[in-house]
């Protein structure tokens, strides 16, 4: 699971003032909204007041030594039982406030921070971060009022020094698991660097394309991989996924189908999926789950029956 913190601060660090936020920006609540929707949010008690109410199809975990039971609510003492009750989601966010993200930051491994351009006045700032975490995105909206920045920052755990191809490989792989894009790039970069191998050049490749690297640049090195090994799964899965990420949706698609009839296995199942590439079933009577049209479907794309 990873663990994100999210929050708009102003020029001067401020989040709040008297429990409200200090300014109304539309957009920026929707980006929260879809942002969090589907998963676990956790935030303190004077945050979850000030909202008054939970937050619809969330998961809502609130930090309190003395709240009572709440409709909508899983009541937490601590920060690690709060973590540890939405354990099973793909990813928590923890929405504030100050002494919150004070405890959370050394734990989490994401931020998503909107700041608001001004100086407000208010009585709840927002922390520092620990200089372990790097910018991998950021968005300008100038126009608005007030204008704002968009940034979304990763955690890089320092790497030790002497670090063999083989552990810099697995520490990316893990990052990579973890959707930690920036880490597993830092650890990629520095195994190719060590050792020029195909898989490597092709995650290194993936990880820069989403870690808001230079997407033509990360395709080039992923077509080189693929050329140096062309029967590599891992590789061709990758460069399925940046051709997409990089405009050449046909390309990428054609890609991952190849990589299925070669014997690719649920990641290019899941990256086709993701495309909406889902064709008619191979009998239409029965609906798509059904384990005939499962078996079906795999074979026909295997024997690469299917347009």
């Amino acid at each position: 699971m990873i663990i994100s913190i999210i929050a708009a601060m102003s020029d001067n660090r401020v989040i709040g003032a008297h429990g409200k936020l200090p300014w109304d920006i539309p957009a920026d609540l929707a980006r929260f909204r879809s942002l969090t929707m589907g998963h676990a949010v956790l935030m303190g008690r004077k945050t979850f007041e000030s909202i008054g109410h939970p937050l619809d199809g969330r998961k809502n975990i609130v930090l309190s030594k003395s709240m009572g039971r709440t409709d909508g609510v899983i009541v937490a003492r601590t920060l690690q039982e709060g973590i540890a009750a939405a354990e099973g989601d793909e990813e928590l966010f923890i929405c504030g406030g100050e002494a919150v993200f004070r405890e959370a930051l050394p734990l989490c491994q994401r931020i998503y921070l909107t700041v608001v351009h001004g100086q407000y006045e208010g009585d709840v700032h927002f922390p520092q971060p620990p200089c372990s975490f790097a910018e991998m995105h950021r968005e300008e909206f100038l126009e608005g009022s007030p204008s704002t920045t968009y940034l979304v920052m990763e955690k890089v755990d320092q790497i030790q020094p002497g670090s063999d191809v083989f552990e810099l490989r697995e520490k990316g792989v893990e990052a990579l698991n973890r959707q930690l894009y920036f880490l597993a790039r830092c650890c990629f970069g520095q195994a190719q660097a060590l050792e020029d191998a195909p898989e490597t050049a092709s995650d290194l490749a993936f990880s820069q394309a989403k870690s808001g690297g230079d997407v033509g640049e990360a395709l080039k090195l992923a077509e080189r991989a693929f050329r140096d090994d062309p029967d590599n799964l891992r590789i061709r899965l990758n460069l399925g996924r940046i051709l997409v990420l990089a405009g050449e949706k046909g390309k990428g698609l054609e890609m991952l189908r190849k990589g299925v009839q070669a014997g690719g296995g649920q990641e290019f199942y899941t990256e086709l999926a993701k495309c909406g590439t889902r064709g008619t079933p191979p009998i239409k009577s029965l609906p798509r789950s059904h384990p005939l049209n499962r078996y079906l479907g795999l074979l026909m794309n295997r024997l690469n029956m299917r347009g």
